[in-house]
């Protein structure tokens, strides 16, 4: 398997992160399991591809390669590791929400429109990742990390107000826990899909 073909595998596999992302979505809107154990299938399959793509990257770096396609091989042995970290990232998102459910804890309805506007912004990066894996376009680049910071804020500000609502007795402690979780795992989804655009390129 050369580098094209490592490169189709490595854009399957951030397609498959970003079905996991929309599984999760539905599975904590509308409560059902169903969707978090597709997601959780898929975070299995996502594991799978990456211990097999590791061991295709470390066979043809064994192989006479170009200096820059050294370069690009190291690149996208990154970006497998980095998705596999998203497929985790993902992973505790599930766990959190299988707790919320099987806990009955509820968020503010204020609360779970500032998750939802976080998450939606987090998939954007990730989706816009995906079409940068494709292309790599330097336009496109910028505005995956320009997004990555928007969510960073949010996640910050909406921490912050949370806090307040628990501080004035609208949410318990154990739900405050699991919605700061939500965030901070929904903040390191769009780093990572930054830091895989930064692989490549100025």
């Amino acid at each position: 398997m050369g580098i094209d073909e490592i490169k189709t595998q490595v854009i399957l596999m951030a397609d498959k992160v970003y079905d996991m992302l929309g599984l999760i979505e539905k599975g904590f809107m509308e409560h059902k399991s169903e969707f978090l154990s597709g997601a959780m299938a898929r975070e299995r399959e996502l594991n799978e591809m990456e211990k097999s793509l590791t061991r295709r990257v470390l066979d043809l770096s064994k192989t006479t390669l170009r200096k820059p396609d050294e370069k690009e091989l190291v690149a996208w042995q990154q970006v497998i590791e980095s998705l596999e970290r998203m497929g985790d990232e993902a992973a505790n998102l599930v766990e959190r929400i299988e707790i919320k459910n099987a806990e009955h804890l509820l968020f503010s309805d204020m609360g779970v429109a500032q998750f939802n506007e976080t998450y939606g912004i987090m998939k954007k990066s990730v989706d816009m990742m995906r079409l940068f894996l494709k292309g790599k376009s330097e336009e496109l680049k910028g505005r995956i990390i320009d997004n990555g910071l928007a969510v960073k804020a949010l996640v910050q500000r909406y921490r912050q107000e949370h806090t307040k609502r628990l501080v004035k007795g609208i949410c318990t402690p154990i739900a405050a826990n699991m919605y700061f979780d939500m965030l901070d795992f929904t903040g390191n989804l769009a780093r990572h899909s930054s830091s895989i655009v930064t692989l490549f390129g100025k």
